[in-house]
């Protein structure tokens, strides 16, 4: 009776959950139109704001041009200026239709309007104005206003201040100097509304918004309808120093798609329907608990018999009879995850044990009475047999059973004890000794087994080693840290997988290697084939902390019989080759080749001769000038170190300085050049060429060595001047540990010594990196400047860099520069210094010593 009342209150439940679930439908209904109506208001405010901060960024660009343009005029009178403000200011006005009109504030005063006639300027006088202070302070363009305008309406000043130095050449860019010259500004009128149309575009009739700016945010200062947005949705931002928000909200009516009586009706319907079922299924799980309870105690007392033995082995017990359980107590059950009466209702053991066993005890199990001395089991078992637990967990138990008598017949009675925990431990410790424990694969003793197996066993066959090196994997494992290096090579060892055949045999030689033995192959054909397909399946990118990497593959192949005919020579050669493949490029294969085999050992050779030209001074300087790219005279110079080997020549640093960061080689290479740059430093400063000198450091003796101690004992023994020295560092350098790093640089640049990003673009650096570390220059990659010229999207790249260092302060120069087209492209993305070969090729000291004799220099 209990029950039943339990079901009649589950079915009043379920009608009232219905009936609730069918009125939050119909709010859910209207929930949903007013949500659309609010992520299209959304859609406007974030279009609208990247439009407004789009133009004023087009305006900011153009000024920024013209400043530069004129900010070598320091006579504020001269006609000639002015003239040449009034024809930027006209190029401005024809490409940017917000601005109505420029002026030209030498010394803070208003000296040149453009245009003359109907000047619709400023009717107040602004130079005290917060945004100028602002502007001066910043030495970058600020947004001010709204202010007032002499031909009517509203309108908002963009104002670049102008620095120069106390000559024309010392100012590079319009904030570089020390003085503030004066300003050039911008005038946007909102009477024209040509500010604003984008937005009234994208409005349309559907929504109504009003723009509130500067000083005057509680009031609007634009509405599209004339009807100002007081409540609604609200996107605040800044334009330029200005701040500025825009309010909206839908003009469209909330429109309801479905009748709320009709919905109503049909959930009353459901509900009553569900609470029926749900009383009807109680009074049938009553009648089935009923039927259970008797079944268990009908069980319960066939059972009371064996209760005791039962409970107290604690061994699983059991006895068959004709290959069938004729008892099993709990204890066994347990063991194996069944009830006792599945396993007495089995009609064969094989059912439960796994078949080979089940085969190799089977004639013991038939005739357990006769006695045969021929069988290796005897008149008793004792093994290990392999069950399958009820869940489908194998299950590895010990079994010892013998004869005995069962109701009149012969019996099997036996005994079991669950070893699968022993047996797991046993397997680990031989899958650790054998497999990889990182990416599941066979590890390189398990490899080297393998391969001996198969060689001794004296088949005539052929075979394929292929030995496997990651392409750019210290980079990534350095850069991202050890945790996403383990990652990349379990998703590595994935993929590898996943391009062999299920015979292939493919193990983790150790580090970022890998080794793959195919079996029986029928021609080279085939090896290369298998080959290819590993290196395409690893074009597709790895993805790790939301970032994609493409990583190679360097492939060597050695053939059994012909290349080796034991596993050590096989591994041997396999690797000279994957060392040749690497040294081409990386993503190849190549099979190995004994004529080819010396450039393996050439490595070694290369790398003695030079710790030798290290030691006896084998090596030599050589200077490449920096010039700015607005005048061409000299601002700096990059030491770069060259060999000549005396039998061998010339040998390229691309060939040398890899060997040297191989080994330790590199900080001795460093202490080198530093020596060396700092030693002529100091003789050109003795005679009075007061040069800037940069110097490249390595990331090893940024990590491993003191470079701190390093440089203050060198400008201490030259007397050289800190602030005329400079070293430059890779990105990578820097985010293997930041903290170090960063400690190291600030000691630098205590020192009163420069610091240059190299190769800027083609590490993995952020730009959060940037704005911690104390750096005063940005180097951009030659790769980017060999494409400026027909590549748009390196020019936005570059462009992004430019204003990233013009708004951490830095200066920006371009390496590899070859052409006067790329010096235009590069000004009108902001890089004013560079060097390459357009202005000189690295020279030897004697000769740079001239041409910087015959020079200008600007320091």
């Amino acid at each position: 009776m209990k029950f039943r009342r339990y079901s009649l209150l589950m079915a009043a439940v379920m009608f009232l959950f219905t009936l609730g679930l069918t009125l939050a439908t119909t709010q859910i209904i209207d929930d949903y139109e007013a949500d659309k109506h609010r992520a299209k208001v959304y859609d406007f405010l974030s279009s609208a704001e990247e439009r407004m901060v789009t133009e004023v960024a087009k305006i900011h660009s153009a000024i920024y041009l013209a400043a530069a343009s004129i900010q070598h005029s320091h006579d504020a009178s001269s006609p000639a200026l002015k003239q040449h403000f009034h024809l930027i200011a006209n190029l401005i006005l024809q490409n940017n239709p917000s601005v109505v009109s420029l002026d030209l504030a030498p010394a803070g005063r208003i000296w040149a309007v453009y245009p003359d006639q109907s000047h619709p300027g400023l009717g107040q006088d602004i130079s005290g104005a917060p945004s100028i202070r602002e502007a001066s302070r910043l030495r970058r363009a600020i947004m001010g206003g709204p202010y007032p305008l002499y031909a009517g309406g509203t309108g908002l000043v963009l104002s670049q201040p102008i620095f120069v130095g106390q000559t024309q050449q010392e100012s590079i860019t319009p904030a570089d100097g020390d003085r503030l010259w004066g300003f050039i500004s911008a005038v946007m009128r909102f009477g024209d509304s040509k500010l604003l149309d984008g937005l009234d575009l994208l409005a349309g009739d559907s929504i109504n918004y009003s723009l509130y700016c500067g000083n005057l945010i509680p009031k609007h200062l634009y509405n599209n309808t004339g009807n100002p947005v007081e409540l609604g949705q609200s996107r605040a931002f800044l334009v330029n120093g200005l701040q500025c928000q825009l309010k909206a909200k839908s003009l469209e009516p909330v429109s309801h798609p479905l009748s709320f009586l009709f919905i109503l009706v049909c959930g009353l319907i459901t509900s009553t329907l569900i609470g029926l079922w749900t009383w009807q299924q109680g009074n049938a799980k009553y009648q089935l608990e009923q039927l259970v309870a008797q079944k268990t105690r009908a069980l319960q007392d066939s059972e009371l018999q064996f209760r005791e033995l039962s409970e107290r082995s604690l061994t699983g017990i059991f006895i068959l009879v004709h290959g069938r359980f004729t008892y099993v107590n709990p204890r066994a059950a347990d063991m194996i995850g069944y009830d006792v009466d599945e396993l007495l209702a089995l009609k064969d053991l094989s059912e439960l044990v796994h078949y080979q066993d089940f085969l190799r005890i089977r004639e013991w199990l038939n005739s357990p009475g006769e006695m045969v001395e021929s069988t290796s089991l005897g008149p008793h078992l004792h093994s290990r047999i392999r069950c399958f637990a009820k869940s489908g967990q194998t299950k590895h138990l010990e079994f010892y059973c013998v004869t005995t008598e069962y109701k009149g017949e012969i019996a099997i009675f036996g005994s079991m004890l669950d070893v699968t925990t022993q047996v797991a431990a046993e397997k680990k410790i031989t899958h650790q000794a054998y497999y990889d424990q990182l990416t599941g694969l066979p590890n390189r003793a398990s490899f080297q087994q393998r391969l001996r197996q198969i060689i001794s066993s004296g088949q005539s066959h052929r075979m394929a080693l292929l030995f496997i090196d990651l392409d750019k994997f210290k980079t990534v494992n350095d850069s991202l840290g050890h945790d996403s290096g383990d990652h990349l090579l379990k998703l590595a060892a994935s993929r590898l997988r996943r391009t062999l055949r299920s015979r292939d045999f493919v193990a983790r030689a150790g580090g970022d290697e890998f080794a793959i033995l195919l079996d029986q192959y029928d021609n080279k054909d085939q090896v290369e084939l298998v080959a290819q397909r590993a290196i395409e399946s690893f074009k597709e990118p790895f993805t790790l902390k939301d970032k994609n990497f493409y990583i190679g593959l360097s492939i060597g192949i050695c053939l059994y019989p012909s290349d080796g005919v034991d596993a050590e020579t096989l591994l041997k050669n396999a690797d000279i080759s994957m060392y040749l493949a690497k040294g081409n490029g990386g993503s190849g294969y190549k099979f190995f080749d004994e004529s080819e085999s010396h450039l393996f050992y050439s490595k070694l050779d290369l790398e003695n001769e030079l710790r030798k030209a290290l030691s006896q001074g084998g090596l030599h300087l050589e200077f490449q000038p920096q010039n700015s790219l607005v005048s061409g005279d000299i601002v700096g110079t990059e030491a770069l170190v060259r060999w000549y080997h005396p039998v061998k020549g010339r040998i390229p640093p691309v060939e040398f300085i890899p060997v040297a960061e191989e080994s330790s080689l590199i900080l001795d290479l460093d202490r080198y050049v530093l020596e060396r740059g700092c030693r002529q430093l100091a003789q050109w400063h003795r005679e009075g060429l007061d040069t800037r000198l940069a110097i490249n450091i390595s990331s090893a003796q940024l990590e491993k060595g003191d470079l701190l101690g390093l440089v203050r004992d060198c400008l201490g023994r030259h007397t050289i001047k800190a602030g005329r020295l400079e070293l430059e560092i890779t990105e990578n350098s820097l985010i293997r540990n930041p903290a170090e790093a960063a400690a190291t640089l600030q000691g630098l640049q205590e020192l009163g010594v420069n610091i240059a990003i190299d190769d800027f673009g083609t590490g993995y650096s952020s730009f959060a990196l940037l704005k911690d570390l104390p750096i005063n220059k940005i180097k951009l990659d030659k790769t980017f400047i060999d494409a400026i010229e027909t590549d748009a999207k390196d020019r936005k790249i570059i462009n992004t860099i430019g204003e990233l260092a013009r708004s951490l302060q830095l200066q920006l120069i371009a390496e590899g520069v070859e052409t006067e087209t790329q010096v235009m492209r590069l000004l009108e993305c902001g890089c004013y210094q560079g060097q390459g070969f357009l202005f000189s090729r690295p020279l030897a000291a004697a000769d740079y010593r001239r041409l910087l004799m015959e020079s200008q220099l600007i320091i």
